[in-house]
């Protein structure tokens, strides 16, 4: 049976090889969809999937949807984005991560950061992963259960995943009312990269803002530009050696092995890293007390869950932490976290 972990390695960065099909979202309802946005003051950035269906490319983060008459709808190259809804010469133009999504199918559309697969408050699986045939091609399916939200209720979704490539090829609500897929896909079939990005005029987000009345943007915005114009617009991501020793240990029950751990200097301090905390291993939904918990899994005896409080852990530091706390004792699953509990810190 494959696991959730390695699911979600395959399909965490976007498709590795290019896929290239036609995709329709479907709603099944005549109640209004709701949703709701912030932004500085530009026009937003909203892409959707058009109901007559739309071609769709992705090849990692990389995303190209086109009419089915094959006119530019979004194109991006893995952090910027250009919108052609009103302009077909000259389209708005953001970052991806400032792009909100509009209706069903945005797993399909739009890699999702990996942090937002780590962290305790997203979704997790609420049962096995199953293998399913879609469209001739072996595939995953998982049913995510919804992250916690005051603002709306949130529901289930079910994934479809290519396990070749780690291409999401379905989504589906938990409740059946709307989703999408894709009626016919080609995988590994080659694209050209020119197809994920453009080089003609554009509407900025500054002239987007100007052009609404919102006027020019603060000093410390103009620095940030300046910033990614001569210095780096790329994310900056810097692996840093952090002392995780223990330096107290609650062992809540020293007969089951469970136990809870502020990890580096003293709480004190105002320095300490985060938490470990384990138990023995369970069916059960897993209630902790404080959001933060960026990742968590399961060996054959026990349940894990490690928190930091400033960064993120890595796929190699996650291994390097495991490698010291059970050397030899494989990651079998991993356990359902839900805040609000008295089991953890």
């Amino acid at each position: 049976m494959t696991e959730w972990v390695e699911m979600l390695v395959t399909m965490a960065d976007g498709p590795k090889q290019p896929v290239h099909g036609v995709v329709v979202p479907y709603r099944n309802t005549d109640e209004p969809w709701r949703f709701s946005y912030g932004s500085y003051g530009e026009e937003p950035v909203l892409p959707r999937l058009r109901h007559d269906g739309v071609h769709l490319y992705r090849w990692g983060r990389r995303t190209r949807i086109e009419s089915m008459d094959g006119d530019p709808l979004f194109v991006s190259d893995g952090e910027t984005a250009w919108d052609f809804t009103s302009s077909s010469e000259r389209p708005r133009c953001t970052e991806l991560r400032s792009v909100q999504f509009l209706g069903p199918g945005r797993e399909l559309v739009i890699t999702r950061p990996v942090n937002h697969w780590v962290r305790n408050h997203h979704a997790r699986p609420t049962g096995p992963v199953t293998d399913v045939d879609f469209l001739g091609r072996r595939c995953w399916s998982v049913e995510l259960a919804p992250r916690e939200s005051r603002a709306m209720p949130r529901l289930s979704v079910r994934l479809v995943v290519d396990a070749a490539s780690g291409a999401v090829l379905g989504q589906h609500s938990g409740d059946g009312v709307d989703g999408a897929v894709y009626m016919e896909v080609a995988v590994g079939s080659p694209i050209d990269p020119a197809l994920f990005t453009w080089n003609g005029p554009v509407v900025t987000d500054a002239e987007s803002r100007a052009q609404a009345g919102r006027g020019v943007p603060r000093r410390s915005d103009g620095a940030m530009q300046w910033f990614r114009e001569n210095i780096n617009a790329e994310p900056m991501h810097v692996p840093v050696l952090m002392d995780f020793t223990p330096r107290m240990v609650d062992l809540s029950d020293d007969e089951s092995g469970a136990f809870s751990a502020p990890l580096g200097p003293s709480r004190e301090s105002g320095d300490s890293p985060g938490w470990l905390i384990r138990r023995p291993r369970s069916q059960e939904p897993w209630r902790v007390k404080t959001h933060g918990f960026q990742v968590a899994w399961s060996t054959r005896e026990f349940d894990w869950a490690c928190a930091i409080y400033r960064g993120t852990l890595d796929a190699a530091a996650v291994a390097i932490l495991q490698h010291q706390l059970h050397p030899g004792d494989p990651i079998v699953g991993a356990p359902q976290l839900v805040f609000g509990g008295s089991d953890g810190p």
